[in-house]
């Protein structure tokens, strides 16, 4: 007889042949179960008809929070990794535990969520189905986001990215926007200023605009950051100031110039960061702000905003989320006919607009909704509505800058408020959402609807206080100008207090 050799644990273990991915192996009696094998997540994402639907994913264990995401998956940004995308189907691997999955896509859906417990080796079917809140679309309303930019620091292939993102976020329009800070590689600097077909997909559209901008400090916003949506070149230069490719290059020209440059190519023009900068009543005043965008990268913030319409300005409402698509911020704008770019533009110029990061606000003033210039009588009839996935306190009334009537929100879901009010003058009716709940990215909850503009016959609908604090304002501009920003010559710091100066001169003219 053979001698049958001694084998060791170890030389027994690796004997066995490797089963399939999947196999489950039963632990023998007495031995504990290998607890280092992953459990996998995995399933569908679907709209209420069965149809494949992109959309953002959140795995997090129960007990500790941890999140958990795919290694090579797209996601929401560098610093705020929260949520991954993923289109159609999802795989996740976890350690054995008990889990939350949450499908989310834009704020027009509800969220989908979904519970599972996972044990070790074991793979888990998981299929979410997201439903609708709101169908904005069949009364006209589509979403945008007018400014948004990537970084080198992103794991993956940008094409991929800019091509997953907007359908996922369920936005209808994407802005990417060429821009230049000195020499920072920004990834999205790749493609050509103009519309990109090759990406518009799943229904939505990709533009690539620009962001001019000036900075005094890096902190100050100098002559301000304005958005070109709808160019089919670059309007130069695109930054001037310490924010050139140098940061020698002088503070000029003026944006209120580049305004002028890109409306002649039939772009259209949004002001940037809650209307900073010295220059933006400037660009107000003279004609050449088509919209003015509110929460790109802050939060919302409407004294400015307020201010011009004060003026008698009628300049619409809009938003992005500057860096990275990280958060809800978009505009919503009511377009007529079909929905293609140029009526979206259309109706963006037009202010039948509102914005939010999460609730969907609606306002009419005698029937007529955002945008719209009333000759009524007296007394006018007021319809706000709010409908939120996002927690909100109440929605508010706003005349003239103040807030005339306020309504609680429901459970903090859903408000609605009916009022007439009786009407001195013209001037200006807008609708608000505020709220102390935050987004997953940390910012308040806000909406806002562009306003409607009442004109009353034998009334004013400026106020002289708003204009006046304006001229104070360049003044003072012109002042900071003269003294403390850069040029090559007398001749270039002339041109740039002269277009001041031609601000200066539109405000007075609306005291008249």
């Amino acid at each position: 007889m053979g001698h049958t050799p001694h084998l060791t644990r170890r030389q027994i273990l690796t004997s066995i042949p490797v089963l399939a991915t999947g196999t489950l192996l039963a632990p023998l009696r007495g031995q504990k179960p290998d607890t280092s094998a992953p459990a996998i997540i995995r399933g569908r994402l679907r709209d209420p008809d069965g149809r494949p639907i992109a959309a953002k994913l959140r795995v997090t264990e129960s007990g500790t929070g941890q999140v958990y995401m795919p290694a090579n998956a797209i996601r929401t940004m560098p610093d705020r990794r929260h949520y991954f995308y993923a289109r159609g189907e999802y795989e996740v691997a976890v350690p054995a535990g008990r889990y939350r999955i949450e499908a989310v896509r834009g704020i027009c859906h509800e969220a989908a969520v979904e519970f599972t417990e996972v044990g070790s080796g074991l793979r888990h079917q998981v299929d979410l189905t997201v439903h609708p809140l709101l169908d904005t679309k069949a009364r006209g309303w589509y979403s945008g986001n007018t400014h948004t930019h990537y970084h080198l620091s992103i794991d993956e292939n940008p094409d991929d990215r800019i091509r997953m993102v907007p359908p996922a976020e369920d936005l209808d329009v994407s802005v990417l926007s060429y821009l230049i800070r000195n020499d920072s590689p920004y990834i999205t600097n790749r493609y050509p200023v103009g519309r990109l077909p090759r990406f518009s997909r799943d229904g939505a559209i990709m533009d690539m605009g620009e962001e001019a901008r000036n900075n005094h400090t890096f902190g100050d916003f100098g002559y301000g950051h304005v958005l070109f949506l709808n160019i089919p070149k670059p309007i130069e230069p695109v930054s001037t100031g310490l924010l050139g490719k140098d940061g020698k290059a002088p503070d000029y020209p003026t944006l209120s110039t580049l305004c002028g440059q890109a409306r002649d190519l039939g772009g259209i023009t949004v002001w940037c960061h809650n209307g900073s900068g010295l220059e933006a009543p400037v660009a107000a005043a003279l004609g050449l702000m088509d919209a003015y965008n509110v929460a790109d990268g802050l939060a919302a913030d409407y004294g400015r905003y307020y201010r011009l319409l004060d003026c008698g300005l009628q300049i619409p409402v809009s938003s992005g989320t500057d860096w990275w698509i990280y958060d809800h911020n978009r505009v919503f704008v009511q377009v007529e006919g079909a929905f293609t770019y140029d009526t979206w533009i259309h109706g963006l110029r037009a202010g039948r607009t509102f914005v939010s990061n999460g609730p969907l606000i609606d306002l009419t003033v005698d029937g007529k909704g955002p945008g719209a210039t009333l000759q009524p009588n007296r007394r006018v009839k007021v319809v706000a509505r709010a409908l939120s996935r996002i927690p909100f306190d109440r929605i508010e009334i706003i005349h003239d800058g103040r807030i005339v009537a306020d309504q609680p929100s429901i459970q903090g879901r859903e408000a609605k408020l009916e009022r007439e009010f009786e009407i001195e003058q013209g001037g200006w009716i807008a609708a608000r959402v505020t709220g102390t709940a935050k987004t997953y990215a940390g910012f308040p909850v806000f909406a806002h609807t562009s306003p409607i503009y009442l004109r009353l016959d034998g009334t004013p609908h400026r106020r002289a206080e708003a204009i006046g604090a304006f001229v104070d304002e360049i003044d003072a501009s012109m002042r900071t100008i003269r003294k403390s920003f850069r040029f090559t010559g007398d001749a270039q710091r002339a041109l740039a207090v002269g277009k001041f100066e031609e601000g200066r001169k539109a405000f007075a003219g609306l005291l008249r």
